[in-house]
Protein backbone atom coordinates (compact mmCIF):
# COMPACT_ATOMS: atom_id res chain seq x y z
CA UNK A 1 0.00 0.00 0.00
CA UNK A 2 1.41 3.41 -0.96
CA UNK A 3 1.48 5.31 2.13
CA UNK A 4 2.20 8.98 0.37
CA UNK A 5 -0.86 8.51 -2.10
CA UNK A 6 -3.79 5.99 -0.39
CA UNK A 7 -6.05 7.77 -3.29
CA UNK A 8 -3.61 5.75 -5.80
CA UNK A 9 -3.66 2.72 -4.19
CA UNK A 10 -7.64 2.39 -3.62
CA UNK A 11 -8.05 2.95 -7.40
CA UNK A 12 -7.98 0.38 -10.18
CA UNK A 13 -5.02 -1.44 -11.39
CA UNK A 14 -5.20 -2.57 -15.01
CA UNK A 15 -4.47 -6.04 -15.59
CA UNK A 16 -1.61 -7.96 -17.51
CA UNK A 17 -4.49 -9.26 -19.91
CA UNK A 18 -6.10 -5.96 -20.37
CA UNK A 19 -9.35 -6.70 -18.83
CA UNK A 20 -10.75 -4.99 -16.18
CA UNK A 21 -10.91 -6.95 -12.40
CA UNK A 22 -14.58 -7.59 -12.89
CA UNK A 23 -14.19 -8.92 -16.36
CA UNK A 24 -11.15 -11.10 -14.40
CA UNK A 25 -13.70 -12.61 -12.02
CA UNK A 26 -16.35 -13.23 -14.89
CA UNK A 27 -14.31 -15.29 -16.83
CA UNK A 28 -13.18 -17.06 -13.81
CA UNK A 29 -16.28 -17.84 -12.80
CA UNK A 30 -17.58 -18.94 -16.19
CA UNK A 31 -14.70 -21.10 -16.44
CA UNK A 32 -15.32 -22.75 -13.28
CA UNK A 33 -19.13 -23.30 -13.65
CA UNK A 34 -18.11 -25.06 -16.86
CA UNK A 35 -16.15 -27.42 -15.30
CA UNK A 36 -18.74 -27.94 -12.96
CA UNK A 37 -20.76 -30.99 -14.38
CA UNK A 38 -17.46 -32.57 -14.61
CA UNK A 39 -17.32 -32.42 -11.12
CA UNK A 40 -21.06 -33.32 -10.27
CA UNK A 41 -20.21 -36.39 -12.53
CA UNK A 42 -17.70 -37.73 -10.61
CA UNK A 43 -18.67 -40.10 -7.82
CA UNK A 44 -17.40 -41.00 -4.44
CA UNK A 45 -16.75 -45.03 -4.20
CA UNK A 46 -16.38 -46.42 -0.38
CA UNK A 47 -13.44 -48.75 0.01
CA UNK A 48 -15.22 -51.60 0.71
CA UNK A 49 -17.45 -50.77 -2.28
CA UNK A 50 -20.54 -53.41 -1.97
CA UNK A 51 -19.17 -55.71 0.66
CA UNK A 52 -19.49 -53.28 3.69
CA UNK A 53 -19.47 -56.00 5.99
CA UNK A 54 -15.71 -57.25 5.48
CA UNK A 55 -13.76 -57.12 8.55
CA UNK A 56 -12.04 -54.44 7.89
CA UNK A 57 -14.87 -52.16 7.23
CA UNK A 58 -16.76 -52.97 10.43
CA UNK A 59 -17.31 -50.96 13.23
CA UNK A 60 -18.60 -51.20 16.64
CA UNK A 61 -19.61 -47.88 16.69
CA UNK A 62 -21.65 -48.39 13.85
CA UNK A 63 -19.40 -46.46 11.40
CA UNK A 64 -20.05 -48.84 8.45
CA UNK A 65 -18.71 -48.32 4.93
CA UNK A 66 -21.59 -47.96 2.62
CA UNK A 67 -22.55 -47.76 -0.78
CA UNK A 68 -24.58 -45.25 -1.44
CA UNK A 69 -27.91 -46.54 -2.16
CA UNK A 70 -26.42 -50.42 -3.26
CA UNK A 71 -26.88 -53.22 -1.42
CA UNK A 72 -23.93 -54.57 1.00
CA UNK A 73 -23.16 -58.04 0.11
CA UNK A 74 -25.45 -60.60 1.55
CA UNK A 75 -25.31 -61.76 4.88
CA UNK A 76 -23.32 -64.90 5.38
CA UNK A 77 -25.29 -68.08 6.06
CA UNK A 78 -25.64 -68.47 9.78
CA UNK A 79 -26.25 -71.47 12.11
CA UNK A 80 -29.88 -72.07 11.56
CA UNK A 81 -28.59 -72.75 7.80
CA UNK A 82 -25.56 -75.25 8.47
CA UNK A 83 -27.77 -76.75 11.09
CA UNK A 84 -30.69 -77.68 7.99
CA UNK A 85 -28.02 -78.23 6.25
CA UNK A 86 -26.50 -81.28 8.28
CA UNK A 87 -29.87 -82.56 9.17
CA UNK A 88 -30.05 -83.27 5.66
CA UNK A 89 -26.90 -84.35 5.29
CA UNK A 90 -26.05 -87.63 6.78
CA UNK A 91 -22.56 -88.15 8.22
CA UNK A 92 -19.58 -88.03 5.48
CA UNK A 93 -16.26 -87.67 5.01
CA UNK A 94 -16.65 -83.89 4.03
CA UNK A 95 -15.47 -81.06 6.72
CA UNK A 96 -19.03 -81.68 9.06
CA UNK A 97 -17.69 -85.18 10.03
CA UNK A 98 -13.68 -85.19 9.72
CA UNK A 99 -12.57 -82.68 11.81
CA UNK A 100 -12.63 -81.42 14.96
CA UNK A 101 -13.21 -78.20 16.05
CA UNK A 102 -9.52 -78.30 18.37
CA UNK A 103 -8.17 -79.38 14.93
CA UNK A 104 -9.40 -76.11 12.77
CA UNK A 105 -9.78 -73.68 15.55
CA UNK A 106 -6.16 -74.62 16.98
CA UNK A 107 -6.55 -72.40 20.24
CA UNK A 108 -9.12 -75.37 21.29
CA UNK A 109 -6.69 -77.73 20.26
CA UNK A 110 -8.00 -79.87 23.05
CA UNK A 111 -11.73 -80.22 21.78
CA UNK A 112 -12.31 -83.32 20.07
CA UNK A 113 -15.95 -82.73 19.04
CA UNK A 114 -16.84 -82.70 15.38
CA UNK A 115 -17.60 -79.59 13.76
CA UNK A 116 -21.32 -81.46 12.90
CA UNK A 117 -21.23 -82.03 16.83
CA UNK A 118 -20.72 -78.10 17.62
CA UNK A 119 -23.04 -76.80 14.79
CA UNK A 120 -26.02 -79.16 16.00
CA UNK A 121 -25.42 -78.52 19.78
CA UNK A 122 -27.91 -77.56 21.69
CA UNK A 123 -25.68 -75.99 24.80
CA UNK A 124 -26.59 -72.90 25.29
CA UNK A 125 -24.06 -73.08 28.30
CA UNK A 126 -20.44 -70.58 28.13
CA UNK A 127 -19.05 -70.50 24.47
CA UNK A 128 -21.45 -72.61 22.42
CA UNK A 129 -23.59 -70.06 20.85
CA UNK A 130 -20.84 -68.39 19.77
CA UNK A 131 -18.63 -71.42 18.67
CA UNK A 132 -21.85 -72.50 16.72
CA UNK A 133 -21.13 -68.82 14.88
CA UNK A 134 -17.96 -68.61 14.47
CA UNK A 135 -18.28 -72.97 13.09
CA UNK A 136 -21.18 -71.48 10.61
CA UNK A 137 -18.67 -68.29 9.70
CA UNK A 138 -15.89 -70.91 8.77
CA UNK A 139 -18.29 -73.47 7.01
CA UNK A 140 -19.96 -69.88 4.77
CA UNK A 141 -16.56 -68.40 4.25
CA UNK A 142 -15.39 -72.00 2.77
CA UNK A 143 -18.27 -71.74 0.63
CA UNK A 144 -16.89 -68.83 -0.84
CA UNK A 145 -18.94 -66.08 1.14
CA UNK A 146 -16.89 -63.02 -0.17
CA UNK A 147 -16.85 -61.47 3.29
CA UNK A 148 -13.79 -62.97 4.48
CA UNK A 149 -11.79 -66.14 3.61
CA UNK A 150 -11.80 -69.52 6.12
CA UNK A 151 -8.55 -68.14 7.44
CA UNK A 152 -9.72 -64.97 8.78
CA UNK A 153 -12.57 -67.30 10.56
CA UNK A 154 -9.88 -69.45 12.77
CA UNK A 155 -7.74 -66.31 13.32
CA UNK A 156 -11.18 -64.51 14.53
CA UNK A 157 -11.47 -67.38 17.08
CA UNK A 158 -7.78 -68.08 18.15
CA UNK A 159 -6.61 -64.75 18.21
CA UNK A 160 -9.88 -62.22 19.35
CA UNK A 161 -11.84 -64.83 21.13
CA UNK A 162 -9.38 -67.11 22.71
CA UNK A 163 -6.60 -65.09 22.65
CA UNK A 164 -8.05 -61.70 23.33
CA UNK A 165 -6.62 -59.25 20.35
CA UNK A 166 -6.88 -60.19 16.78
CA UNK A 167 -6.52 -57.30 14.04
CA UNK A 168 -9.22 -57.32 11.21
CA UNK A 169 -7.16 -54.91 9.14
CA UNK A 170 -3.31 -55.48 9.28
CA UNK A 171 -2.09 -52.26 8.23
CA UNK A 172 -4.24 -50.39 11.31
CA UNK A 173 -2.30 -52.68 14.26
CA UNK A 174 -4.05 -50.35 16.98
CA UNK A 175 -7.50 -51.48 15.84
CA UNK A 176 -8.27 -55.09 17.45
CA UNK A 177 -10.69 -57.08 18.49
CA UNK A 178 -11.70 -59.01 21.83
CA UNK A 179 -14.04 -61.97 22.31
CA UNK A 180 -17.66 -59.30 22.30
CA UNK A 181 -16.52 -57.45 19.50
CA UNK A 182 -15.75 -60.65 17.47
CA UNK A 183 -19.22 -61.96 18.50
CA UNK A 184 -20.97 -58.52 17.79
CA UNK A 185 -19.33 -58.83 14.17
CA UNK A 186 -21.00 -62.23 13.89
CA UNK A 187 -24.06 -61.22 14.92
CA UNK A 188 -23.79 -58.65 12.09
CA UNK A 189 -22.77 -60.70 9.55
CA UNK A 190 -24.96 -63.61 10.14
CA UNK A 191 -28.14 -65.16 9.05
CA UNK A 192 -29.99 -66.60 11.90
Amino acid sequence: MNLEHPEKSAELQPSNDGQTPKANRRKLIQTGLAGAPLLMALKSVPALAAECKQPSGFSASGNLSQNGTAPCAPKMNGVTFWQAYAAANPPTVDDLDNKTFGSVFTASAGRTETIRAIITGTDTAGDAPLERQIVAAWLSAKAGSPLFTAAQAIAMWNEGVVGGSWHPNPSVPSVSWDKPQVKQYLDYVLNA
